[in-house]
């Protein structure tokens, strides 16, 4: 994905040159009585302009405070271009009034105004920017006017925009505007409808600056000089409390300073009394002693100690500042941007090894004329001088000699049994430019990335002409250069339709790398998921086994997030600081499972420009759109540092938790990244073995302290490193001490009181080998307990129809007569995870696998759980039958109907058995034509002996 669309002034002609609308009447209060008519709601943050221009974004010199403020004291000056609040959330299919305060600075002005979904390509795509539709605007003299404009929330929402936010954006030249409301209903505000009785907003006074590897990061130990802007809305005099005080980066605990003790986490109080509509500001410095992202937090409280408004700033410091001069092609992490020596020099501080995208390069870039090359030396330099290695992606469209609508030159259009793709001595246009390019930049710290996204570049007709193009090319290159890298790239699907048509038919002899890319929020993949990308490649092509040289690579996407700001988030469900631990914890267990690099994109701009993947606030980038970094850059600092050159040793896993195991080649030391499973339910300790003397823990953002023996991983997954900088501990013993905590030592039957036993699900439930069903089944005592099973034919009410599952490396799937993959079953952080499809296939049916318990003993049993679902690709709703198989009938015990997204709990379902029968969970999904994953979480089955 790699069209670039920079949010210009595009929105604010639009918006002046509307043509003038009357104005919007002022809403007028209703006539019955107060007290029996609900009151708004301001959505907005600071639209009264009483406290900077936090909560306001693109501003610049010519979106200005000044002080001729109709609200208070203050008002925002607009002199050309655009400004757009900070996201609210709406409902969705819901009615919204903007109102506020405006009046020309000099004779007439226009103000144009629009409500947009805060994901800049949704609120193109339906209309709400860039667009003379878009907004409505009204003609502004000299005096205060009070202005009202609706919009429905009605645009749907979709993966890259999953929560219904919109932003209200203001363009204009020379108008001033003031006391901004957002409100439900089709009604707008008198006059400024003021959040809170008193409000407040945090800024920092003295931040480094942003261009070039400043980053606006301070050095460790500065003072921050934070201010805090109060403003009293109301009628009367307020008396309070302005309270200061630094925060974890997840905002949850006061930062209590450094390891050595300190009061870093102490609270800064001052008492004073606002007048009616007094706006004042106080300025107070704070000592970064804590390492990494710490909130600054603004707080008023009233008389008795309760809090009334706040005001999160993020202050940032590094702990880990890099300086390489040369690449280390060992580093294993790195991201693109866009721009050139300002974001390289924030790569090189952050410890980034990598880089994509920069210079622009593909073949047209290269030689833009036949035979005229253009290598862009000076730029690449510029990289490599800072320690930050490239690809170079080389498939490309020269006019003269690439038409748009065909894949292939004009001089390379063979069919795919045409002797010429094994001629290497025959040169064509391309070949010509790739022994070109590989002698160019052979010895220099880059790798050969034939093309990017192939999927979308009109091969799916010519699939068998792609293998040969693949082949040739990747044979080209290592002939110029035997010691050149060359990668085949995948968007989304892995592998993509063209790959999948190249690792069936294609010879990966001269392939090295294997990149894929992926735009969303979140975990990006786990170690089942590289190991499944890992088995696919070891098996692929047609000469078996010449797939396991190849590398996994990741090199585009990811990292959707939200500024730390505490505006309502834009993008994702997930906050800045759930986005940093869930990345965080992804990257190390990738990485401890094989993948060896992880590149991002984009993750910083030299100056802010947008792209469609990005959102209000940061998108794909490490930088928010004020600038500021997020905790992921001090994340991300903390893991170059420590596995940015490492070995991978292993994965252990405790129950409920995680230990990827690392050692780290350049403090020559063992590492180990912690944290509990995805979704936990409350905080989970591990006793460690004693692990040496002098073991250090340290957070996502830098800051140790020594070890406890207790180790306690937090359930929001926040991450935990183990290091031993004095005694040097190896990965390697690490992993030896640790690997008798993993969970797959662990039982999972209990006794309880009165003769009570109940069975969980198995930990870890893994086969013996591929395409068998060895170990399908899961015993106890020597007896079966649990049964992966599918079936088919597709109706579960008929006993016969249940056979074993095999295992398919990373999970158990169906012997034959499964569709897409499904049905597939798994243990996974310690639910049992279904995936299904609805009737689809040849013949169109259920692919469906039940979870089985076979009844040790004759009693009465009770089935205690929670369901959820989620479709791939509709709404469709998923039954979850439990059912009772007694010899050769099946009975329905229980029918929980869960929709997609939903969550059911099913205490309660008891049922008397016998010894033999068998309990059978079958999830069933309504319709036809539709794939979903079902989740069954804290599964037990309780019983005993009557």
């Amino acid at each position: 994905m790699t069209t670039r669309r920079t949010f210009t002034l595009l929105l604010l002609t639009v918006l002046a040159m509307l043509a003038c609308v009357p104005l919007a009447r002022a809403a007028e209060p209703e006539a019955t009585e107060r007290m029996a008519v609900p009151q708004p709601v301001n959505l907005l943050r600071n639209g009264s302009f009483e406290g900077g221009l936090l909560y306001w974004h693109n501003t610049n010199e010519n979106k200005r405070l000044v002080e001729e403020g109709k609200v208070g004291r203050y008002a925002l000056r607009i002199d050309g271009d655009w400004v757009a609040s900070a996201p609210w959330p709406a409902k969705r299919d819901g009615t919204y009034t903007v109102s506020f305060w405006a009046k020309a600075v000099e004779g007439e002005a226009n103000v144009g105004v629009a409500m947009a979904p805060s994901a800049r390509e949704e609120a193109v795509n339906a209309g709400r920017l860039w667009s003379k539709k878009a907004g409505q605007s009204a003609k502004l003299t000299e005096e205060w006017q009070r202005i009202s404009f609706t919009w429905p929330t009605d645009v749907p929402t979709t993966g890259f925009w999953p929560q219904p936010h919109y932003m209200v954006h203001f363009g204009g030249k020379g108008i001033l505007i003031d006391g901004v409301t957002v409100v439900e209903g089709d009604k707008g505000t008198a006059d400024y409808l003021p959040r809170r009785a008193v409000e407040v907003v945090a800024e920092c006074q003295n931040l480094p600056g942003y261009a070039g590897a400043k980053g606006n990061i301070f050095e460790q130990d500065a003072e921050a000089q934070v201010a805090a802007h109060v403003s009293n809305p109301g009628p009367r005099k307020r008396d309070i409390t302005i309270r200061w005080q630094l925060m974890d980066y997840e905002g949850v605990d006061p930062v209590a300073g450094d390891a050595s003790g300190g009061d870093a986490g102490k609270a800064i109080d001052e008492k004073l009394t606002l007048d009616p509509g007094q706006t004042i500001s106080l300025i107070k410095p704070l000592k970064l002693t804590a390492r990494g992202l710490v909130l600054a937090r603004v707080s008023v409280l009233d008389g008795n100690g309760e809090v009334i408004d706040s005001s999160d700033f993020p202050l940032t410091t590094l702990p880990y500042p890099a300086n390489a001069t040369k690449p280390d092609m060992r580093q294993r992490f790195g991201g693109s941007f866009a721009g050139g020596t300002g974001v390289l020099d924030k790569f090189q501080r952050l410890g980034f090894g990598w880089t994509r995208w920069y210079p622009g390069q593909k073949w047209h870039d290269f030689e833009p004329e036949e035979g005229k090359y253009n290598w862009q030396d000076d730029k690449f330099q510029i990289a490599f001088d800072r320690g930050v290695a490239c690809h170079i992606t080389l498939y490309g469209w020269p006019k003269w000699i690439m038409d748009k609508d065909l894949p292939l030159p004009r001089d390379m259009r063979w069919k795919a049994d045409d002797a010429r793709w094994s001629n290497l001595e025959n040169l064509t246009a391309w070949d010509k430019f790739i022994v070109a390019i590989t002698d160019h930049f052979r010895g220099k710290p880059v790798v050969f990335e034939i093309s990017n996204e192939p999927g979308f570049d009109k091969w799916d007709n010519h699939l068998a002409e792609y293998v040969k193009f693949n082949e040739r090319t990747a044979a080209l290159i290592k002939k110029t250069d035997p010691k050149a890298l060359v990668m085949l790239d995948n968007v989304y699907t892995n592998p993509s339709r063209p790959n999948s048509r190249l690792l069936k038919d294609g010879d990966l002899t001269n392939i090295d790398l294997w990149s894929w890319h992926d735009y969303h929020g979140g975990w990006l993949n786990d170690a089942q998921g590289i190991t499944r990308i890992r088995q696919m490649l070891d098996e692929a092509g047609t000469n078996p086994g010449k797939g396991k040289h190849i590398e996994i690579w990741f090199n585009e996407g990811w990292a959707f997030t939200n500024t730390a700001v505490d505006e309502p988030i834009a993008c994702t469900s997930l906050t800045s600081a759930q986005s940093t631990n869930a990345i965080f914890d992804s990257v190390a267990e990738m990485t401890v499972a094989g993948q060896e690099k992880t590149v991002l994109f984009h993750t910083a701009y030299e100056s802010h420009g947008m792209s469609f993947w990005d959102y209000s606030g940061p998108g794909t980038m490490l930088w928010d759109w004020y600038n500021n970094p997020m905790p992921l850059v001090a994340a991300w600092n903390v893991l170059n540092y420590h596995i940015g050159v490492s070995d991978e040793v292993g994965l252990v896993r405790p129950p409920s938790a995680n230990f990827a195991i690392f050692h780290d080649l350049r403090n020559d030391r063992g590492v180990v990244i912690a944290y509990a499973d995805r979704g936990a339910k409350e905080d989970v300790t591990v006793e460690l073995p004693d692990l040496g003397k002098g073991l250090l823990i340290e957070d996502a953002m830098g800051n140790h302290q020594p070890a406890p023996r207790k180790l306690v991983l937090s359930k929001t997954g926040r991450p935990a490193l183990l290091y031993n900088p004095e005694a040097r501990t190896s990965g390697k013993a690490f992993y030896e001490k640790l690997e008798g905590l993993d969970r797959k030592h662990s039982g999972f039957v209990s006794q309880g009181e009165g003769g009570v036993t109940e069975w969980r699900l198995p930990a870890t439930w893994e086969g013996k080998e591929k395409g068998k069903p060895d170990g399908g089944v899961v015993e106890a005592d020597g007896k079966p307990v649990w049964k992966a099973e599918q079936v088919w034919p597709a109706d579960p009410m008929k006993a016969e129809n249940y056979r074993p599952l095999v295992w398919g490396g990373t999970q158990w799937s169906a012997s034959a007569d499964g569709v897409g993959g499904q049905p597939q079953f798994q243990i996974k952080d310690d639910a049992a995870e279904f995936g299904t499809r609805a009737p689809h296939g040849t013949p169109p049916a259920l692919r469906t696998a039940a979870l089985s318990f076979v009844v040790p003993a004759d009693g009465d049993y009770q089935v205690l759980g929670t369901a959820s679902a989620r479709m791939w690709d509709s709404k469709n709703k998923t039954d979850l039958l439990i059912l009772r198989r007694t010899g050769q009938s099946v009975e329905l015990v229980k029918q929980l109907e869960i929709g997609n997204g939903e969550k059911k709990g099913f205490e309660g379902v008891k049922l008397t058995a016998k010894a033999g029968d068998i309990i059978s969970l079958v999830p069933r999904i309504q319709g036809m034509y539709a794939g979903g994953t079902l989740w069954v979480r804290d599964l037990r089955i309780t019983g005993g002996k009557r």
